[in-house]
């Protein structure tokens, strides 16, 4: 019967949820023990933002946002694509999140003095002091409207992991704009090859 068909239906979302975050928690234990094989490789950071800043641009216009991505600098950087899209991606999502139908999304980059630094602003209504520093905390989550996505709230604490595990840092602070919030991570550039000795 349509009723019963409708539970299942619930049923089956909610099992495949607790199967998302059950991934998440083993992929945190995994990050914790540093069991996560990483095959860090030089890349060209405006290259692989121009790729997913396709994607990103699509996502936002979906759920009725804007999205810029600007860079600035040239060099090369070792990361792991696959799991630096991951943070960009929960990152964005928070972002399109809290932001109101209509807002502007803004990733920029830059490549300057060895650290790769990029950023991610959104127009919601921002964290306090306190709550930007429990952010990356496991099932932390702020200001999720009740139509917005039910994450499991490890979104950002695998973020920080991947970030950690190739030598860089994450952090949030105030939008540069009149209210939101700004997602940061740097990463350490691969520095000019050694001056061999005379």
């Amino acid at each position: 019967p349509p009723a019963h068909a409708e539970a299942v239906l619930v049923q089956i979302e909610e099992l495949a949820r607790l199967n998302q975050i059950i991934d998440e928690l083993l992929f945190l234990s995994r990050a914790e023990a540093k069991a996560i094989p990483f095959d860090l490789k030089p890349h060209d950071p405006a290259r692989f933002l121009e790729i997913f800043a396709q994607d990103a641009q699509a996502l936002a216009e979906h759920t009725g946002r804007s999205f810029t991505c600007r860079h600035e600098g040239q060099g090369r950087v070792a990361f792991e694509e696959k799991w630096l899209r991951q943070v960009l991606l929960n990152v964005l999502t928070n972002a399109l999140n809290v932001s109101p139908v209509g807002g502007a999304i803004a990733l920029t980059s830059s490549l300057d003095r060895g650290v790769w630094r990029v950023s991610v602003e959104d127009e919601g209504p921002g964290l306090t002091p306190d709550q930007r520093r429990r952010i990356f905390e496991r099932f932390v989550r702020f200001n999720t409207p009740a139509n917005g996505d039910r994450g499991s709230g490890l979104g950002l604490t695998i973020s920080k992991s991947i970030v950690d595990l190739h030598g860089g840092r994450i952090f949030a602070d105030p939008a540069t704009g009149p209210q939101g919030l700004k997602v940061t991570f740097e990463i350490p550039a691969i520095g000019p090859a050694p001056r061999l000795a005379a």
